[in-house]
């Protein structure tokens, strides 16, 4: 296993590190299934798998527990289907919950196919008072889709693929291989031209680069389905590679000088390369030379208390100097990407 660069802790260490300071001063019933919060306990549940520490599974343990007892919210905001991402492993983790959690998976399934807002095209859309196309909802509904599909045998590739793909279509950027953070809800052409935020937000092409570095291992590599979203990654890939800064990390909107660099986003950009290597979708070292000057980066912002820091607030959709404007610090949706990429480094 590598050593990490700057303070040559281990990656177990590192995630021993981090997970127990999050757990030392949040409560488990105090974090809600919301989509960050559930980001974070996706972090704690990866990182169990490389670190089997009793503290982090009597967390996630009690967590389970109570939220499975009280009745996980599900509804029309995207971010409430995010419980979904700890399938199949919470299962296998914690098989006492067995009954429970498939009974939740079903229900956060069935409400995707059946019950979720979509526009004319298919669309899924935001949430009921946020009725556009946001980048965010790719990764909550199409990986969550694969991943409760998996645990449960049931269908997922053809709206999970659809989603992927009708989403990616109009959010673009123009002809650059980047995507924004929102459109609004409406047809396009005829002289209309939707609303759309303004920039290459980072968090939001993270949210890509990890929905494909995740779905594409399970897509058959035959299928033309997996080689237009490999295309797609490896055109993003590319274009990110190129604006890593020199300290390892990414800027909140990608290709400005004068925007601050960013730790959520850079953390997701290093797990998906990372995840990408370990599934066997990149053979090259190249790109892998970025995941190590990338942690370098990511492990400036640990703090001695292990705190995640340098995580862009809460995000609405916005011009390219309102991104650039957000306040940073400690955030759940920080601390689980961190997580989830020293996590993927380990394994290697």
């Amino acid at each position: 296993m590598p050593e990490l660069p700057s303070n040559q802790r281990t990656p177990v260490e590192m995630i021993r590190l981090v997970s127990e300071s999050f757990l030392s001063r949040y409560r488990p019933a105090s974090q809600s299934t919301d989509w960050g919060q559930s980001l974070a306990m996706y972090g704690l549940l990866r990182g169990l798998e490389v670190d089997d520490n009793p503290k982090v599974r009597e967390y996630l343990r009690r967590w389970l527990a109570f939220h499975l007892a009280e009745g996980v919210p599900v509804n029309y905001f995207c971010g409430s289907w995010s419980f979904g991402l700890l399938y199949p492993d919470v299962i296998r983790a914690f098989p006492e919950f067995q009954l429970e959690l498939h009974a939740t998976a079903l229900r956060i399934y069935e409400f995707i196919r059946q019950k979720a807002l979509r526009n004319g095209e298919g669309i899924l859309l935001h949430n009921v008072d946020l009725p556009n196309i946001y980048i965010d909802t790719v990764y909550y509904s199409a990986v969550v889709l694969s991943k409760i599909g998996s645990a449960l045998k049931l269908p997922w590739e053809d709206e999970a693929v659809k989603q992927i793909v009708l989403h990616l279509e109009r959010l673009q950027d123009g002809d650059r291989a980047f995507f924004i953070h929102c459109e609004e809800n409406a047809p396009r052409g005829a002289g209309v031209s939707p609303v759309r935020s303004e920039g290459a937000w980072a968090r939001g092409n993270g949210w890509v680069m990890m929905t494909l570095a995740e779905i594409l291992p399970l897509l058959n590599r035959k299928t033309s389905r997996y080689k237009d979203l490999f295309a797609i990654f490896e055109r993003l890939a590319g274009a990110i590679v190129g604006l890593q800064t020199k300290h390892g990390l990414w800027r909140t909107i990608l290709d400005d000088p004068t925007a601050y660099e960013e730790v959520s986003a850079s953390a997701m950009f290093i797990f998906a390369f990372q995840n990408a290597h370990n599934m066997g979708l990149i053979h090259h070292r190249g790109p892998m030379k970025l995941v190590t000057q990338g942690m370098a980066g990511l492990l400036d912002h640990v703090d001695a208390t292990g705190r995640v820091t340098g995580v862009s607030e809460g995000t609405w959709p916005g011009s390219a100097e309102y991104y650039k404007s957000l306040s940073t610090g400690e955030w759940w949706w920080g601390t689980g990407a961190f997580l989830l990429a020293i996590a993927e480094l380990a394994k290697q």
